[in-house]
């Protein structure tokens, strides 16, 4: 699915949608992934890395509970975790409810609702999770992803807040792959064309030279580049 509506197709949440809205048939695979609820920990085995504590409800979330969140946030790669039961998105609600200044509760929940395609949800729980941890409020990728949420919630446009979000990503970390790709989109969707070309220019380096994505990415700034040229591209 696309990010944008000139491809006229259904948006795609996640990085790496450049080659689907800007070559007709194509679906690479993204240069970054935001990490599932499996990769974020939701599916490791009871009293383990990943699941909460499910006993007296006044129980807090300890770090080792949530070590694949951890690691998936702070790689931004799927991290693989051990089979066993999945928490469902009510236990996930239940977990951070009764933790309400855990961040990482927060965060799973909002990758579960991302997931369960309950986008409105899983932004809501982004920014709650922003807002009780610094750790988490400091990780470019975080912001992206509650981004997304944000953006998949309006109908899949990146304009108002998910922009602004992308912004902070970006000021955060610069050269953050995820972030320069969703900055192009955005700009993209607004007619900012040459904009647009800038941001991926600037993703390209970090693309596996000779890829399928990097050949994507150049025929992406190409494109764009020549867009910005046309009557009706954002000055």
């Amino acid at each position: 699915m696309s990010r944008h509506p000139p491809a006229g197709g259904a948006r795609k949440p996640a990085a790496g949608i450049f080659l689907c809205v800007l070559m007709a048939g194509c679906s690479p695979e993204a240069p970054v992934s935001a990490p599932t609820v499996a990769d974020a920990g939701s599916a490791a085995p009871t009293g383990s890395a990943a699941t909460p504590s499910r006993g007296k409800a006044t129980d807090a979330a300890t770090p080792a509970d949530y070590q694949a969140l951890e690691t998936a946030l702070r790689n931004r790669v799927p991290q693989p975790v051990a089979a066993g039961p999945k928490l469902t998105r009510e236990e996930l609600r239940q977990q951070a409810m009764r933790n309400p200044r855990d961040g990482r509760a927060w965060a799973l929940l909002a990758y579960a609702e991302f997931e369960a395609e309950a986008y409105a949800e899983s932004a809501a729980a982004f920014e709650k999770a922003v807002a009780v941890s610094a750790k988490i409020a400091a990780d470019p990728g975080v912001l992206c992803d509650w981004a997304d949420a944000a953006g998949m919630a309006q109908g899949g446009a990146l304009k108002g807040r998910p922009r602004e979000l992308i912004s902070r990503a970006l000021a955060q970390r610069p050269n953050h792959p995820k972030a320069l790709e969703m900055a192009g989109s955005a700009a993209y969707e607004q007619r900012e064309y040459s904009m647009a070309a800038e941001y991926w220019r600037q993703l390209l380096p970090q693309i596996a030279p000779r890829s399928e994505q990097h050949r994507a990415l150049q025929a992406a700034i190409a494109r764009a580049e020549k867009l910005s040229a046309s009557p009706g591209a954002a000055r």
